[in-house]
């Protein structure tokens, strides 16, 4: 049992937003989601996530790719960020599909993927409530994601509809944040919160009840209530709890 689950409200929601007051769910007209959503990935992401402690944490779990054989297989990538796991993908990958909300994201993947000579498309989602997704079942042999299952609410709908896509004994491979997690809720308070108030001057523990809705835990029981789990693996003291680690990578498989 992670300890978020009795420390007491004035704690919890220092370290993981105040979900009581703000829900689950964006509200598209809330002005300081605007500036959130303004520069959620053109600064925010490049300046934590892609340098410094940031970039060390998010690659924790990228090495979890060196399971799957990706030799003429169809993938997708669900919120692909700047593809920072390249190095652990084959480049005999038949074609790689990304898919996002943000049009920024796919054209900064799309370059990337063309960059190592990876065929690829795009797919751009309409809506941030769209789970639906323009392609056939059993389209794909691999889904891809890192840093995304966090972000989905309800998560429940997005499995589902991943689980529709894979075909039978395809995998869903990647990794998520401990969100939930001890670790990640301090190291949250002590670096991004910081530096969203200072920079923004927005309450981010209100944005990021809305940007992380999923706890890891709840990620994971879902998970295995929809795939057989192959892998799990906590990072970086795969010996400890779940809140002593920042990063958990995966293995699913679709029976």
């Amino acid at each position: 049992m992670l300890l978020y689950k009795i420390l007491p409200y004035p704690i919890f929601k220092k370290l993981w937003g105040d979900r009581h007051q703000f829900g689950f769910t964006p509200k598209p007209d809330d002005p300081e989601w605007k500036i959130w959503r303004q520069y959620a990935f053109g600064d925010f992401y490049q300046k934590t996530q892609t340098k410094g402690i940031g970039d060390k944490v998010g690659r924790l779990s990228h090495s979890v790719l060196e399971q799957i054989d990706f030799n003429a297989k169809e993938v997708i990538e669900v919120g692909p960020g700047i593809i920072r796991h390249l190095k652990y993908l084959n480049k005999n990958i038949s074609c790689y599909t990304i898919c996002d909300l943000n049009q920024e994201i796919l054209d900064f993947a799309g370059k990337q993927l063309s960059d190592v000579q990876l065929q690829w498309k795009a797919i751009r989602l309409r809506s941030a409530n769209q789970s639906a997704l323009p392609v056939e079942n059993e389209s794909f042999d691999v889904v891809i994601s890192f840093n995304s299952l966090e972000h989905l609410h309800p998560l429940s709908e997005y499995l589902i509809e991943i689980k529709r896509i894979l075909k039978k004994g395809g995998y869903l491979v990647g990794g998520i944040p401990c969100e939930g997690g001890l670790a990640w809720g301090l190291g949250r308070f002590l670096t991004t919160r910081r530096y969203v108030h200072r920079k923004y001057r927005i309450n981010y523990d209100k944005i990021i009840c809305w940007e992380h809705p999923n706890f890891a835990d709840s990620i994971i029981q879902q998970l295995n209530q929809n795939f057989k789990q192959i892998l799990l693996k906590i990072h970086p003291f795969s010996c400890l709890p779940m809140d002593f680690n920042l990063m958990t990578s995966f293995v699913f498989q679709k029976l």
